[in-house]
């Protein structure tokens, strides 16, 4: 099987409000003093439920990197629900919950990716973002495991249809757990901490 570039439909940004309160002094003859209440400071933004519903994430393969997996005969396949197109690998969303002014939050998927190698095989499944963490992690062999490591330095972020929200170019890199994983399965030492994986798209929504 050949590669297929890989794309998906996440971000990671604190947001703090601040407040001042403000003293108003006045005197009297009997130098008695009020003072104003200080200003409630405005709540933070609240995580929001996210809705299942025409959600996903998608991820372009690095073609350098699907170019050496290719050459050393390991295969990538999406994991149903999961499906590869032009577009790239497509991951569900499932729920999960983000501040959606900023994205930070987790996000869950359905599917995953099926590396394959000399009649040996992993897959990693049931993803899960967490924009805070700055990860993707998966369940592999049982066990959560993080997979990919996200940059979000330059991503984009911008308003797709029905109120959805999309976040775009974040980069992601193969964690040293998940490189130990492939090459303890296949017998290499052809995955390294930091290989360039992909760029991923996140396309999210709030729950109605």
């Amino acid at each position: 099987m050949t590669l297929s570039p890989i794309r998906l439909i996440a971000s990671s940004t604190a947001v703090l409000a601040l407040a001042f309160g403000v003293a108003a002094c006045g005197s009297d003859s009997n130098s008695d003093t009020t003072s104003a209440p200080a200003a409630t400071a405005p709540a933070a933004d609240a995580p929001v439920a996210l809705a299942a519903k025409r959600t996903r994430t998608t991820l372009v393969l690095n073609p350098a990197t699907a170019k050496v997996l290719t050459t050393n005969k390991v295969t990538v396949a999406p994991v149903a629900p999961a499906t590869a197109g032009a577009a790239g690998i497509a991951f569900p969303v499932t729920g999960g919950s983000v501040v959606t002014t900023t994205l930070a939050g987790t996000i869950d998927h359905s599917g995953g990716l099926k590396f394959s190698a000399g009649g040996k095989e992993v897959v990693a499944t049931d993803f899960k973002v967490n924009t805070e963490t700055k990860q993707l992690v998966a369940t592999i062999g049982g066990a959560q495991v993080p997979l990919l490591d996200l940059n979000l330095t330059g991503l984009k972020k911008a308003s797709g249809p029905n109120g959805a929200i999309v976040a775009s170019n974040i980069a992601t890199t193969l964690t040293a757990e998940a490189a130990k994983a492939l090459n303890d399965t296949f017998g290499v030492t052809l995955f390294k901490a930091g290989l360039p994986i992909g760029t991923v798209s996140v396309t999210v929504a709030a729950k109605a």
